[in-house]
């Protein structure tokens, strides 16, 4: 399978912005939240007395507004390898203003689509994560 390449610029644009947004609102529902000691892993750790998972969180830049503009959400295949552990994705708006979640319990359901785009004309899949799948929340 083909994946997009890593892009420094969008990395060092949205990723610390989605972790410290992704943590600001668990630490608002009394989890303990610390960046994950892999760099290679999922972005965050959480936990609290009676619950401990992964978190893996990304800004989506394409989406501009409060409203979402898709039919699902699309989580790219290559991050099929968070799916093992127990995770929790947050997929934020640009302006980090709501997310979509969604857990990789629900993903390991769904089978990864071909979806061309701008970045990757061919190879590249997704899971296409249906809204009904995901819970909106507010940043």
């Amino acid at each position: 399978m083909i994946h997009k390449k890593f892009n420094p610029v969008d990395y060092a644009l949205y990723d610390q912005k989605a972790k410290d947004k992704t943590t600001e609102y668990l630490q608002g529902l009394g989890y303990q939240v610390v960046d994950h000691p892999n760099r290679y892993a999922q972005d965050l750790i959480a936990k609290s007395e009676m619950n401990e998972f992964m978190v893996e969180c990304e800004v989506k830049v394409l989406w501009k507004t409060d409203s979402f503009p898709f039919p699902n959400v699309q989580l790219p295949e290559r991050k099929s390898k968070f799916l093992k552990e127990r995770t929790l994705f947050f997929i934020w708006n640009e302006q980090l203003t709501r997310a979509f979640t969604f857990w990789s319990d629900d993903v390991k359901k769904l089978t990864p689509v071909e979806v061309p785009n701008k970045r990757v004309r061919r190879g590249e899949y997704f899971y296409q994560v249906p809204l009904d799948m995901t819970q909106m929340v507010e940043g």
